[in-house]
């Protein structure tokens, strides 16, 4: 099976996830899609970040950064820690990496369809929609990885609303995609366990690691044609965006931390 991995640049939570199918899968993995982080500048992503975490937890966050940035750094020259960037896990798996402003445009999904040539498509947080076009292209589809028991919580950051909602429980999601966002029939669904003394990173590397399981088991069923899908009712679905700082604040006065 030829199989590209679509995603964006996180050195936190992607990587290992990244790596965990490469690994499962060696010499199939053709492509690794580096989409835009947010679709936005990283002055504009430094400002959102600003205000979700508060100055402190954005100390925090930006020493995590540089750190995880200088060990990608000595990583390109010699492998010595685990992986920080979507780069390095294909450097590592010798996977050519491709890098489209926009995947769905003309001269990218020419590109797809003439030199990747996919059979399955796998989104790890994938910052763009695909449209039809692209998802047109692999005969067996394409799946994504969503942290949350869709269709409740589509949209973005569904551990932090998943915590600050009080549930006993979170979920990663691995469903077919279509044109709407978090909407495609579901493969399968893993709970995650949410852990009295778990920040917000603590669930967010729990569900990466269950999600990389998650995916690995969708691809082989997908693989053997033992899939099955359920398609999501609509009439339970939520959407939340991108939490604010008083937001943050709900959680911490929760007891919980983000990081």
């Amino acid at each position: 099976m030829r199989i590209a991995l679509v995603t964006q640049e996180d050195p936190f939570y992607l990587p290992p996830a990244l790596d965990a199918v490469c690994r499962a899968r060696p010499g199939e993995i053709v492509a690794v899609i580096i989409l835009p982080a947010f679709n936005e500048g990283l002055r504009d992503t430094a400002r959102r970040l600003y205000a979700f975490y508060g100055p402190l937890d954005f100390a925090r966050l930006a020493i995590r950064f540089a750190w995880a940035r200088a060990a990608d750094r000595v990583n390109a020259l010699r492998p010595v820690t685990r992986p920080y960037s979507a780069r390095d896990v294909a450097r590592r798996h010798g996977v050519p990496v491709y890098t489209p402003p926009k995947i769905n445009a003309p001269e990218f999904v020419a590109a797809l369809a003439q030199t990747i040539r996919p059979d399955l498509l796998v989104s790890i947080a994938a910052s763009q929609i695909l449209r039809r076009r692209v998802l047109d292209v692999p005969p067996l589809g394409a799946i994504n990885l969503h942290s949350a028991p869709l269709p409740r919580y589509q949209g973005m950051m569904p551990n932090f609303w998943t915590l600050v909602h009080g549930e006993p429980t979170a979920m990663v999601t691995v469903h077919y995609m279509v044109e709407q966002l978090d909407a495609g029939d579901i493969l399968l669904q893993r709970p995650v366990p949410i852990l009295p003394t778990d920040s917000l990173h603590d669930l967010m590397v729990r569900s990466k690691v269950i999600g990389a399981e998650a995916l690995r088991e969708a691809i082989r069923q997908i693989e053997t044609g033992t899939a099955t899908r359920r398609a999501m009712d609509p009439s339970q679905a939520t959407y939340f965006s991108f939490p604010g700082r008083a937001d943050a604040m709900r959680l911490r006065r929760m007891g919980r931390k983000l990081l």
